[in-house]
Protein backbone atom coordinates (compact mmCIF):
# COMPACT_ATOMS: atom_id res chain seq x y z
CA UNK A 1 0.00 0.00 0.00
CA UNK A 2 2.75 2.86 1.00
CA UNK A 3 4.41 1.90 -2.12
CA UNK A 4 1.73 2.25 -4.45
CA UNK A 5 1.39 6.09 -2.54
CA UNK A 6 5.05 6.39 -2.93
CA UNK A 7 4.92 5.64 -6.25
CA UNK A 8 1.74 7.92 -7.56
CA UNK A 9 3.53 10.87 -5.38
CA UNK A 10 6.54 10.46 -7.39
CA UNK A 11 4.66 10.16 -10.72
CA UNK A 12 2.74 13.14 -10.06
CA UNK A 13 5.89 15.06 -9.07
CA UNK A 14 8.04 13.99 -12.29
CA UNK A 15 4.92 15.03 -14.06
CA UNK A 16 4.64 18.83 -12.87
CA UNK A 17 8.44 18.84 -13.36
CA UNK A 18 7.90 18.26 -16.85
CA UNK A 19 5.42 20.56 -17.68
CA UNK A 20 7.17 23.20 -15.91
CA UNK A 21 10.42 22.41 -17.98
CA UNK A 22 8.52 21.93 -21.38
CA UNK A 23 6.27 24.63 -21.10
CA UNK A 24 7.61 26.97 -23.58
CA UNK A 25 8.30 24.88 -26.39
CA UNK A 26 4.63 23.16 -25.89
CA UNK A 27 3.02 26.46 -26.50
CA UNK A 28 5.92 27.51 -29.23
CA UNK A 29 4.02 25.40 -32.15
CA UNK A 30 0.63 25.84 -32.92
CA UNK A 31 -0.67 28.03 -30.70
CA UNK A 32 -0.62 31.58 -30.00
CA UNK A 33 -2.42 34.70 -30.79
CA UNK A 34 -5.16 34.53 -33.45
CA UNK A 35 -3.68 37.29 -35.90
CA UNK A 36 -6.24 36.40 -38.25
CA UNK A 37 -9.16 33.59 -38.51
CA UNK A 38 -10.12 31.85 -41.74
CA UNK A 39 -10.07 34.89 -43.61
CA UNK A 40 -10.45 35.16 -47.56
CA UNK A 41 -7.25 35.27 -49.56
CA UNK A 42 -7.95 35.15 -53.14
CA UNK A 43 -8.74 31.25 -53.58
CA UNK A 44 -8.08 30.40 -50.10
CA UNK A 45 -9.52 30.90 -46.23
CA UNK A 46 -6.19 31.60 -43.93
CA UNK A 47 -5.70 31.50 -40.20
CA UNK A 48 -2.36 33.10 -38.53
CA UNK A 49 -1.23 32.48 -35.25
CA UNK A 50 2.03 33.65 -33.97
CA UNK A 51 3.90 33.79 -30.62
CA UNK A 52 6.68 35.45 -28.87
CA UNK A 53 9.54 33.94 -27.37
CA UNK A 54 10.91 35.96 -24.32
CA UNK A 55 14.14 34.34 -24.24
CA UNK A 56 15.36 34.49 -27.94
CA UNK A 57 13.06 37.19 -29.22
CA UNK A 58 11.91 35.16 -31.58
CA UNK A 59 8.54 35.55 -33.50
CA UNK A 60 6.96 32.49 -34.47
CA UNK A 61 4.28 32.00 -36.97
CA UNK A 62 1.88 29.33 -37.87
CA UNK A 63 -0.63 29.53 -40.89
CA UNK A 64 -3.38 27.23 -42.10
CA UNK A 65 -4.73 27.35 -45.39
CA UNK A 66 -7.52 25.92 -46.54
CA UNK A 67 -9.39 26.07 -49.99
CA UNK A 68 -12.55 27.67 -50.70
CA UNK A 69 -14.54 24.25 -50.03
CA UNK A 70 -12.50 24.22 -46.67
CA UNK A 71 -9.93 21.29 -47.34
CA UNK A 72 -6.60 22.07 -46.00
CA UNK A 73 -3.99 22.95 -49.15
CA UNK A 74 -1.02 20.75 -47.83
CA UNK A 75 1.16 21.93 -51.02
CA UNK A 76 1.01 25.69 -51.36
CA UNK A 77 4.07 27.94 -51.14
CA UNK A 78 3.63 30.65 -47.96
CA UNK A 79 5.61 33.50 -47.81
CA UNK A 80 5.82 35.70 -44.69
CA UNK A 81 6.83 38.97 -45.23
CA UNK A 82 7.66 41.11 -41.90
CA UNK A 83 8.28 45.35 -41.65
CA UNK A 84 8.62 47.58 -39.18
CA UNK A 85 5.27 49.58 -38.93
CA UNK A 86 5.93 53.07 -40.96
CA UNK A 87 8.80 51.65 -42.90
CA UNK A 88 9.37 50.37 -46.14
CA UNK A 89 12.66 50.08 -46.08
CA UNK A 90 13.55 46.82 -43.58
CA UNK A 91 11.49 44.22 -44.82
CA UNK A 92 12.59 40.32 -43.54
CA UNK A 93 11.07 37.67 -46.13
CA UNK A 94 10.85 33.84 -44.66
CA UNK A 95 8.54 31.12 -46.23
CA UNK A 96 6.20 29.22 -43.75
CA UNK A 97 6.42 25.21 -44.50
CA UNK A 98 4.95 22.59 -42.85
CA UNK A 99 8.50 20.20 -42.85
CA UNK A 100 9.45 21.70 -39.09
CA UNK A 101 5.71 21.99 -38.82
CA UNK A 102 4.64 20.00 -34.89
CA UNK A 103 0.96 19.71 -37.32
CA UNK A 104 1.63 18.80 -40.60
CA UNK A 105 -1.34 20.39 -41.47
CA UNK A 106 0.10 23.77 -41.09
CA UNK A 107 2.80 25.84 -41.98
CA UNK A 108 5.23 27.60 -39.70
CA UNK A 109 8.19 29.43 -39.56
CA UNK A 110 10.29 31.71 -36.97
CA UNK A 111 11.80 34.92 -37.37
CA UNK A 112 14.99 35.45 -34.80
CA UNK A 113 16.28 38.36 -32.80
CA UNK A 114 12.88 40.50 -33.09
CA UNK A 115 12.99 44.10 -31.55
CA UNK A 116 9.78 44.50 -29.90
CA UNK A 117 7.08 46.85 -31.25
CA UNK A 118 4.69 46.79 -34.26
CA UNK A 119 4.72 45.18 -37.40
CA UNK A 120 2.85 45.18 -40.62
CA UNK A 121 2.74 41.99 -42.03
CA UNK A 122 2.19 40.49 -45.71
CA UNK A 123 1.50 37.18 -46.14
CA UNK A 124 1.19 35.66 -50.09
CA UNK A 125 -0.20 32.37 -50.21
CA UNK A 126 0.51 30.66 -53.90
CA UNK A 127 -0.90 27.40 -55.14
CA UNK A 128 -2.54 25.20 -57.92
CA UNK A 129 -5.72 27.16 -57.60
CA UNK A 130 -3.66 30.48 -57.67
CA UNK A 131 -2.34 33.60 -55.76
CA UNK A 132 -3.97 35.38 -52.72
CA UNK A 133 -2.08 38.05 -50.20
CA UNK A 134 -3.07 39.28 -47.05
CA UNK A 135 -1.72 42.20 -44.56
CA UNK A 136 -2.18 42.64 -41.07
CA UNK A 137 -0.54 44.82 -37.83
CA UNK A 138 0.59 42.82 -34.84
CA UNK A 139 2.42 43.82 -32.32
CA UNK A 140 5.66 41.61 -31.05
CA UNK A 141 6.37 41.86 -26.92
CA UNK A 142 7.51 39.66 -24.80
CA UNK A 143 5.03 37.81 -22.64
CA UNK A 144 7.13 37.16 -19.82
CA UNK A 145 4.94 36.72 -16.97
CA UNK A 146 2.15 34.22 -18.56
CA UNK A 147 4.60 31.80 -17.69
CA UNK A 148 4.97 32.65 -13.88
CA UNK A 149 1.32 32.16 -13.92
CA UNK A 150 1.33 28.92 -14.96
CA UNK A 151 4.15 28.34 -12.51
CA UNK A 152 2.03 30.17 -9.69
CA UNK A 153 -0.98 28.02 -10.56
CA UNK A 154 0.80 24.88 -10.48
CA UNK A 155 2.84 25.53 -7.83
CA UNK A 156 -0.09 26.00 -5.75
CA UNK A 157 -1.81 22.50 -6.86
CA UNK A 158 1.53 20.70 -5.78
CA UNK A 159 1.00 22.25 -2.40
CA UNK A 160 -2.93 21.86 -2.09
CA UNK A 161 -2.04 17.92 -3.32
CA UNK A 162 0.50 17.75 -0.94
CA UNK A 163 -1.52 19.43 2.16
CA UNK A 164 -4.70 17.11 0.59
CA UNK A 165 -2.58 13.54 0.54
CA UNK A 166 -1.22 14.16 4.10
CA UNK A 167 -4.60 15.38 5.73
CA UNK A 168 -6.31 12.08 4.27
CA UNK A 169 -3.30 9.90 5.29
CA UNK A 170 -3.14 11.48 8.84
CA UNK A 171 -7.02 10.68 8.14
CA UNK A 172 -6.77 6.91 7.55
CA UNK A 173 -4.00 6.39 10.04
CA UNK A 174 -5.96 7.38 12.92
CA UNK A 175 -9.43 5.58 11.61
CA UNK A 176 -6.87 2.46 11.44
CA UNK A 177 -5.61 3.12 15.07
CA UNK A 178 -9.32 3.28 16.23
CA UNK A 179 -10.04 -0.20 14.98
CA UNK A 180 -7.22 -1.80 16.35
Amino acid sequence: MKSIVAYRMVNFALTMCLLLVFNGKVLAHGAGDEQIVREKSGPYYVTVWSTSDAGSGDLHFTVAVGDLQENPVLDASVVIKVTPFGSEKAVITQEATTKESANKFRYETDFSSMQTGIYSITLVVSGAAGEGAISFDMEHSYEQYSSSWYMLALLSLIVLGLFGFLLRRKTILNVSTIVH
